[in-house]
C-alpha cells in the first residue's frame, strides 16, 4: 500500500489562560472565590491584601483543606449533579434537538453519575420526532463529560473507567488498562493477575501497573458533586437589606483591599507574574461588577418579591443578557451555584429565573398533560418522557419528574399500566 500525505484543516476554539481564569472566577461562588484568591496570593507576590481580609480568607482555605475536599470537588461544592449539568449546558453549544436529548439523558443519570437506562431506551423515547442513534447519544454524553467529570453518563463501571482512561495519553499502560476495564474487571477484582497477563500477552508487572492506574480512577464520579440538600453551609454571594423605604444590594465580600503592590517598573523581577496579577485583579473586579448588575436587574424586575415574596412574571437568562448586553453563557455562569440573602431568607440566584413554563399555571399544565394522554393511542400509550417532548415543542420546559408528579396528582396511571391489550 503506497504511503500518502493528507492535509486536513480543522477549526478549534481554545481559551487563553486569562479568559479561562475569567470563566472560572465567574462560575465560583462565595466559598470558592475566597479559596481561589487565597491560592493565587500564595503563588503570586504582586498582589496584596489587608491583614483582616487575609485572615478571613486563610481561615476558609484551611477549613476547606481540613475537610479533605479536592480542588475539583470544591468547584462543584454544594450543587447536585443534575443541576450542575443543566446549568452548564450553555457551554456546549448544542442545537435544539441535541438540547432535548441532553435534558433527557441528564434526567436518567443517578447520584453516582451512571445512566440508568440503555441507549435503546432513549432511541425509542425520542423517535420518530428526533432521529438519533447510539453514536449521537455517546457524542452528547462525552460532551457532558466536558462540563463535569470523565465517567459521567456511563452505563456501567467498565464504561465509566474507559471514559476516564480515554483522558490519558495513549501509552502501553493506558491502552492495556482499557482492555482490562473492558474485559477483565472480575479477574482484576480477584487479583488474578497471571490470567490477565497470559490472555493479554503482557508481563505480570505490566498488569500490576495497569491495576495501579485503574484503582486510582473514580468508580462513582457523580458522588463528588454531592447533593445541595445535604450541604451543611451556605455562604450568600449577594446581600439585599432594607434601608428605610428602599433596599440596598451589595456583594458579600468586596475585598477592596485586594490590589497590586506598589512597585516601580525597574523593580519588577517577573513581568509575566506581574501581568498575571493584573489580569487576576481585572477578572475579580469584572466578576464583582457584573454579579451586582445581575442582582440589581433581578430585583428591578421582581420588585414585589422584596415586599411580598412573589415572583409574578416570567424571567429568563436571555432577558438579562439582552438588558445588560452580555452573553447568555456569561449570565448562566454568574448565577451558577450562587446565593442571595434577602429579608425572606437565602435563595439560590437561579430561583428568580422562571422559564417559559411560568406563562402557564400548574392547573393549565396539568390540563395539557391530561389532554395529551386522552388523545394518545391506547395500544401504545405515551411515556412521561414522550409527553415531555410534546410539551417542549409547546415551549413548556419542565422535567420528566414533574410530569410524573402531575400525572400522579391527576390520578393517571403510568404508561405501562394504561396500555389496552
Amino acid at each position: 500500500m503506497p504511503l500518502s500525505i493528507q492535509l486536513k484543516l480543522k477549526n478549534s476554539l481554545k481559551l487563553s489562560p486569562n479568559i479561562e481564569q475569567s470563566v472560572n472566577l465567574l462560575k465560583a461562588n462565595e466559598l470558592e472565590i475566597e479559596y481561589l484568591i487565597s491560592e493565587f496570593l500564595s503563588k503570586n507576590p504582586y498582589l496584596d491584601l489587608d491583614d483582616s481580609d487575609r485572615v478571613k480568607i486563610n481561615t476558609l482555605a484551611y477549613s476547606i483543606d481540613s475537610s479533605q475536599e479536592s480542588e475539583h470537588e470544591l468547584s462543584i461544592y454544594g450543587y447536585g449533579l443534575k443541576d450542575y449539568l443543566e446549568n452548564n449546558l450553555f457551554d456546549l453549544g448544542l442545537d435544539y434537538d441535541e438540547k432535548i436529548i441532553a435534558h433527557l439523558l441528564i434526567d436518567y443519570i443517578d447520584d453516582n453519575g451512571y445512566l440508568t437506562e440503555d441507549y435503546r431506551f432513549f432511541i425509542n423515547e425520542v423517535s420518530p420526532e428526533i432521529k438519533i442513534d447510539e453514536n449521537n447519544l455517546k457524542t452528547i454524553i462525552l460532551k457532558l463529560n466536558q462540563i463535569s467529570s470523565p465517567g459521567i453518563g456511563a452505563r456501567n463501571l467498565s464504561e465509566c473507567l474507559i471514559f476516564q482512561l480515554d483522558q490519558f495519553k495513549a501509552t502501553a499502560i493506558s491502552i492495556n488498562s482499557k482492555k482490562i476495564a473492558e474485559r477483565y474487571l472480575n479477574e482484576l477484582g480477584n487479583k488474578n493477575f497471571e490470567k490477565i497477563s497470559k490472555e493479554l500477552n503482557i508481563s505480570v508487572d505490566e498488569v500490576l501497573e495497569c491495576h495501579e492506574l485503574i484503582v486510582s480512577l473514580n468508580p462513582k464520579p457523580g458522588l463528588a458533586y454531592g447533593n445541595h440538600k445535604d450541604s451543611e453551609f451556605i455562604f450568600p454571594d449577594i446581600k439585599v437589606s432594607k434601608e428605610h423605604q428602599s433596599f440596598k444590594i451589595s456583594i458579600s465580600n468586596n475585598y477592596e483591599s485586594l490590589k497590586l503592590i506598589e512597585i516601580s517598573k525597574k523593580d519588577i523581577l517577573d513581568s509575566e507574574a506581574y501581568n498575571q496579577a493584573k489580569w487576576f485583579l481585572k477578572n475579580i473586579n469584572y466578576r464583582k461588577i457584573n454579579i451586582i448588575r445581575v442582582a440589581q436587574y433581578i430585583f428591578q424586575y421582581h420588585k414585589n418579591f422584596l415586599h411580598n415574596k412573589s415572583l409574578e412574571y416570567p424571567f429568563t437568562i436571555k432577558m438579562v443578557a439582552n438588558e445588560l448586553e452580555i452573553h447568555e453563557s456569561t449570565v448562566s455562569r454568574m448565577i451558577n451555584s450562587k446565593y442571595i440573602e434577602t429579608p425572606f431568607g437565602i435563595f439560590q440566584m437561579k430561583y428568580f429565573f422562571t422559564h417559559e413554563v411560568n406563562n402557564f399555571s400548574d392547573n393549565l399544565i396539568k390540563e395539557r398533560i391530561k389532554e395529551i394522554i386522552n388523545s394518545e393511542n391506547k395500544l401504545t400509550p405515551l411515556s412521561d418522557s414522550k409527553i415531555n417532548l410534546t410539551l417542549h415543542k409547546e415551549k413548556i420546559t419542565i422535567s420528566r419528574r414533574t410530569i410524573a408528579k402531575y400525572r400522579d396528582q391527576l390520578g393517571i396511571l403510568p404508561a405501562s399500566k394504561r396500555k389496552v391489550c
